[in-house]
């Protein structure tokens, strides 16, 4: 009995010794945040090399004498070969990049040790695009409703995508996955005719180049017709509408929108 409770008070004094040894090594492994303590306030993301501990990415400068002296401290390499360390880098090559990305600017967008907002940005969206882009034009009168519901990263990529603008699929595709009603491929707005006003398979007419030729029917005459070496763009639902805002009741691009094309 003597030898059993003997044995428990070694065994409870060996963890209490471990315990106590554990905290002090974790003390001393982190002497960064004596003077960084800002570091160890609760964040709703926190890097994940946060763990691997700041040798991971930080280095002190060959001889220089840290914190006494400035500039003592550096990456352990230079932006963005340090993020593909650990980030694979071939998901940040594509078609279509972000400045920021292609520019290694990964810190721009994302804090890199911790954040209240998600995936450790700066800040929420749509305030963290604000910063590089004009919020004036995402801000008029009317907005569309997707921007402030889920933000920005609702249509575009935030790194790389294969369609233009950093869009996460075809222009096209991308309204009708909300605005389902459209999906035959033609507008609600009735036109002359009974006919109905295409969103594709057509060129836009006001990206069209016209020039006078002679008509053939008229040999006086001239006629207009499109430039041949200026293809224009396909009709999409920007050619109308503004993806983003507008001082238009329907983010409509203008307030008379069919004299863009049609003459009265």
């Amino acid at each position: 009995m003597r030898t059993i409770k003997l044995l428990t008070f070694l065994f409870i004094l060996l963890i209490t010794f471990c315990l106590l040894t554990f905290q002090s090594y974790s003390a001393g492994e982190d002497p960064c945040l004596t003077c960084h303590a800002d570091l160890k306030q609760p964040a709703k993301s926190v890097h994940a090399a946060i763990a691997l501990g700041c040798s991971a990415c930080h280095k002190v400068v060959e001889g220089k004498s840290h914190p006494g002296q400035k500039g003592s401290m550096a990456l352990t390499q230079n932006m963005p070969g340090l993020c593909y360390s650990c980030h694979d880098e071939s998901k940040f090559k594509g078609k279509s990049v972000h400045q920021p990305v292609s520019g290694g600017m990964c810190t721009g967008c994302h804090n890199p040790h911790s954040s209240n907002s998600d995936k450790i940005l700066r800040s929420n969206q749509p305030d963290i695009c604000y910063s590089c882009h004009d919020k004036a034009k995402f801000t008029k009168k009317y907005v569309h409703h997707i921007i402030n519901l889920v933000g920005c990263t609702a249509c575009h990529a935030p790194h790389i995508a294969d369609y233009p603008s950093l869009l996460l699929s075809t222009e096209y595709e991308l309204c009708i996955s909300c605005h389902a009603a459209k999906a035959k491929g033609e507008h609600v707005v009735a036109l002359p005719g009974r006919k109905r006003h295409p969103v594709r398979g057509v060129k836009d007419p006001s990206t069209l180049k016209m020039i006078k030729v002679l008509d053939p029917k008229n040999p006086k005459g001239q006629v207009e017709v499109p430039d041949p070496n200026v293809p224009g763009k396909e009709m999409s639902c920007t050619s109308c509408h503004d993806p983003h805002s507008s001082d238009f009741r329907g983010l409509l691009t203008a307030e008379r929108i069919c004299t863009k094309c049609h003459k009265f």
